[in-house]
């Protein structure tokens, strides 16, 4: 059973659910952070194969770094996540696969966007830590995460895992102002290659880059 799965969204709520009845494989508990009010009408519960779903309704646009930080608050005692976005779907035997091949490091799935379904285990977050909020709302987040786990020792395992995934599924509604803060993340990911271990979440940063 997978312990975890969290899983944010911000629009388009049909493509969460289309996601949600690919799920084939018992998960214990089904986070999904609503960052845009895009659950108002919560008909997709409950979720076949799923224990137990939690919506948390934020009032602003978290992020993804902030909401996969969120989700894991909120299950501290997991021995490991599978975090994964709204717009994927979840082919046979993908999420037994996760299940199986979990539990150490991290371990991403085959695809051109690996970071759009992916685990990590306790591990990983007690040595890495969390996810950096300063990169906002969107983008380089992954990238960031991979360079502080590799500085740290941590395996990263590419898997076989087969995903479909729906990319920029989002982007519909906010492309023109995700071309400037496309740029201001690239900018903030060089600045920690040059000097890591800096960063981290700022009001100046998530004002500027705010798609709300």
């Amino acid at each position: 059973m997978i312990p975890c799965m969290i899983v944010p969204i911000l629009k388009g709520p049909e493509i969460l659910y289309r996601m949600l009845e690919t799920i084939d494989y018992p998960v214990r508990q089904l986070i999904i952070i609503d960052n845009g009010d895009a659950l108002r009408h919560s008909n997709g519960w409950p979720v076949e194969h799923v224990q137990s779903t939690k919506v948390i309704k934020m009032p602003a646009n978290l992020g993804v770094a902030g909401s996969w930080n969120l989700g894991i608050k909120a299950s501290p005692f997991a021995p490991w996540w599978l975090i994964a976005n709204f717009d994927v779907e979840w082919p046979s035997g993908a999420l037994q696969a996760f299940h199986e091949q979990s539990g150490s490091g991290i371990l991403l799935a085959d695809g051109p966007q690996p970071w759009s379904a992916f685990s990590l285990c306790q591990d990983t977050v007690q040595r890495v830590g969390l996810f950096d909020e300063g990169f906002h709302p969107a983008y380089f987040e992954d990238n960031d995460y991979e360079l502080r786990s590799m500085i740290e020792g941590v395996k990263i395992t590419r898997s076989e895992i087969k995903i479909v995934h729906h990319n920029s599924s989002t982007l519909k509604y906010y492309g023109e102002r995700n071309n400037v803060t496309y740029a201001s993340n690239a900018d903030y990911m060089q600045e920690k290659r040059n000097k890591p271990g800096t960063g981290g979440w700022s009001l100046a940063r998530r004002r500027a880059n705010s798609w709300d």
